[in-house]
């Protein structure tokens, strides 16, 4: 899938986020957060770091048929959850930014709405002026993620730190999909000491990992193989060079 040899790719110590600042979590799907950078969120906090999370879409594509929970409940349950996993991670709801962009269709380079999305989110970054920001890995199979790399690097990020975090790369990437040895640094991020923490942020994405919303068959769930994937104590991302 890639040609980056991830035998030996240096561990740095937990320790090494007090160097990070006040962070901005970039996040198209609530779970999204928990997921690929709940390590990272909980360490900020442990050692007092600001911590910002911007949601993008409005999920509501994880379960399109379901009667109970049509968009507008689904979207609230979802953004609820998020809330709820932020909380355990340290980040108080007041420091949570809603797009509500429509899942699978958050705004990417040529569509119609990307440059006044561009701008909406310049305006956010400069006021909050993170010194780092998390974001999707550039080539991240799903176009909300490429999306929101897109949207970010497009932005005045006011010379923020950019860190790039997969999702469905391992578990959906194509060749071509994973990053080269000339474009970006992978790290990774020792979060042993609060992956407990990450695995009780993702267990309150409840109507993702559970069969909480029961009337869609075709409802979407996360495999017990993705998420032991993210059972493991480091958090994996890529700097560019």
């Amino acid at each position: 899938m890639n040609s980056i040899n991830y035998d030996n790719i240096p561990m740095a110590p937990e320790q090494c986020v007090t160097g990070f600042g006040t962070t901005l979590i970039v996040a198209p799907h609530a779970d999204d957060e928990s997921l690929g950078c709940g390590g990272v969120i909980s360490l900020l906090r442990k050692y007092g770091q600001p911590v910002y999370i911007l949601l993008l879409s409005d999920g509501t594509l994880s379960h399109p048929s379901s009667k109970e929970y049509p968009a507008e409940r689904l979207m609230d349950l979802r953004e609820k959850e998020l809330v709820e996993a932020s909380a355990v991670l340290g980040v108080a709801e007041e420091n949570i930014i809603f797009c509500r962009f429509p899942d699978r269709n958050v705004p990417k380079e040529g569509d119609e709405k990307f440059e006044v999305s561009v701008k909406v989110i310049s305006k956010m970054l400069g006021i909050i002026k993170p010194q780092s920001i998390f974001v999707p890995w550039r080539r991240d199979p799903h176009p909300d993620h490429q999306a929101a790399f897109q949207l970010l690097d497009s932005a005045e990020t006011v010379n923020a730190k950019i860190y790039e975090y997969p999702i469905w790369l391992e578990e959906l990437g194509k060749e071509g999909d994973g990053p080269l040895p000339e474009e970006s640094m992978p790290f990774r991020l020792n979060i042993d000491s609060v992956l407990a923490q990450k695995q009780e942020a993702i267990s309150k994405h409840r109507s993702q990992i559970t069969d909480l919303i029961n009337d869609d068959p075709e409802g979407f769930r996360l495999s017990k193989q993705m998420l032991d994937r993210f059972n493991v104590p480091y958090e994996t991302f890529y700097i560019s060079k």
